[in-house]
């Protein structure tokens, strides 16, 4: 079997800008959520803002028509109502 979300991972934490979302549907929710989390983890290294991070992995989970709860479960981690209100305004915002 297939790791579709390493891959997806990998992708994102290599990929210099995020995929279009007609892109994306060519790709199973597994990968487009590890895509979402290792694109928004290379953003998080490159500016270390964790709310900027945040929001754009919302923007993109919705983007992507992905389950937010599963991407959001990532960014509960460090107990900041913060990270989670700004992954909750990007999401809001690609609505």
């Amino acid at each position: 079997m297939d790791n579709h979300f390493g891959k997806g991972l990998m992708a994102g934490l290599n990929a210099s800008s995020a995929d279009s979302a007609r892109t994306a549907a060519n790709f199973c929710a597994d990968y487009k959520r590890g895509f979402v989390l290792g694109f928004s983890h290379r953003m998080f290294e490159k500016t270390g803002d964790r709310q900027l991070s945040a929001w754009e992995a919302g923007i993109l989970t919705r983007r992507y028509g992905l389950d937010k709860e599963m991407v959001m479960d990532f960014f509960k981690e460090n107990q900041s109502s913060t990270t989670i209100r700004f992954f909750m305004a990007g999401y809001r915002l690609e609505a």
